[in-house]
């Protein structure tokens, strides 16, 4: 009986090396998974936060321009002789992330043609991101 107690220890003992081998090998794989789960939240976490900075930057842009259209239409209605200008806004005038910058173009009107306004907005300015929209339009004739 006691033989057979030996054995059966010993048995053990030449599975249990196994066992722990088998338990660490499934350790690591449950690691590996929840890694590969926290990395995919990470990338979409990221690719989200370029998402909405990217349309916060286009939505400044629009809102750029807007004004700018706006300053047009009212500075050629008190001067005649307007044909445009540059603003550089500084940062902290805007959304507190980038310089901007409008150009505005005037093209007086002829006898053949009517004026026409060109302008371009920039935001932020100079950057890999920079957002550039541009807009032409007739400038409305005074009777």
């Amino acid at each position: 009986m006691k033989n057979h107690a030996c054995m059966h220890r010993s048995a053990q003992r030449a599975t249990s090396p196994k066992r722990s081998g088998v338990v660490i090998i499934a350790a690591l794989v449950c690691l590996l998974v929840v890694m590969a789960i926290l990395g995919a939240m990470l990338r979409g976490t990221l690719r989200n936060y370029r998402e909405m900075r990217s349309e916060r930057d286009l939505r400044q842009t629009e809102l750029l321009l807007q004004a700018a259209h706006g300053r047009v239409l009212r500075r050629i209605k008190n001067d005649a002789e307007y044909r445009g200008e540059t603003w550089n806004l500084p940062a902290d005038e805007i959304a507190g992330t980038g310089e901007g910058r409008v150009t505005i173009e005037i093209t007086p009107a002829t006898r053949q043609a009517a004026g026409n306004a060109k302008v371009v907005a920039e935001y932020p300015l100079g950057g890999e991101t920079s957002i550039r929209r541009s807009l032409v339009f007739q400038i409305p004739v005074k009777r």
